[in-house]
């Protein structure tokens, strides 16, 4: 462990479909998701994270009277000890509560109301002064959290935000050219590292046009009648 009188600080990185774990010396540990950087500042009476990119697990180690915090733009995640995860897009900032408690505070909206409570099962979505906190399904938490083992699930979600996440952790990119496409509704669990594969899919299950160039997969335009919305 630190000691007391000394603050070990570091900085991490993943690149575009990147995946790190990193064991942290006051015993907690992070996990860290594709185009990801954090800072760490632990010992000196304080445990300090800043997420400057991207989307981190944590699974933070109890310490009486010594917080865990992981600043995000303008948000700040406190515990003592629980497993959640953090999401960080400019200013848009989600919080995933797998296990424990956690504080949410806005730190730069005054008008705001400055803290947030959620708990096991919960989620918080942040974006600029406003915080809304609600409670999700454990299913939907591992859902969100599927990451970890190098997969996406998706459960009734547009096309057109899927392809976007797909593009997260892949160079190259999935870009549909057809409005109806974009609309179709999908769930299920896929690779995250394998757009191809998902492409083939929705060739084969909504007859859809897929052409490949050395930078993209275009999704185009269908051939077959597209289910309702």
């Amino acid at each position: 462990m630190v000691g007391a009188d000394s603050v070990a600080t570091a900085t991490f990185a993943t690149e575009v479909g990147g995946h790190r774990l990193l064991g942290l010396s006051d015993g907690s540990r992070v996990e860290l998701n594709t185009d990801t950087r954090v800072r760490t500042a632990i010992g000196g009476g304080r445990r300090a994270v800043w997420l400057d990119r991207g989307e981190a697990f944590f699974e933070v180690a109890h310490r009486d009277g010594l917080p865990f915090v992981v600043h995000a733009g303008s948000r700040e995640i406190t515990v003592l000890g629980t497993k959640f995860s953090v999401r960080r897009v400019g200013d848009k900032v989600t919080v995933w509560v797998r296990e424990g408690r956690v504080r949410v505070d806005n730190v730069e909206h005054a008008s705001a109301a400055r803290s947030s409570i959620v708990t096991t099962g919960g989620v918080a979505l942040s974006d600029g002064a406003a915080t809304l906190v609600t409670a999700a399904s454990p299913e939907r938490v591992e859902q969100a959290l599927s990451w970890r083992d190098g997969m996406l699930g998706f459960d009734h979600e547009r096309l057109g935000d899927i392809a976007l996440e797909f593009n997260r952790y892949n160079r190259k990119k999935i870009v549909i050219d057809d409005a109806a496409a974009a609309n179709i509704r999908i769930g299920g669990t896929f690779p995250a590292s394998e757009p191809r594969a998902f492409a083939r899919l929705l060739r084969d299950a909504y007859g859809l046009e897929v052409a490949e160039t050395d930078t993209e997969i275009k999704i185009q335009k269908t051939g077959l009648q597209l289910p309702d919305r």
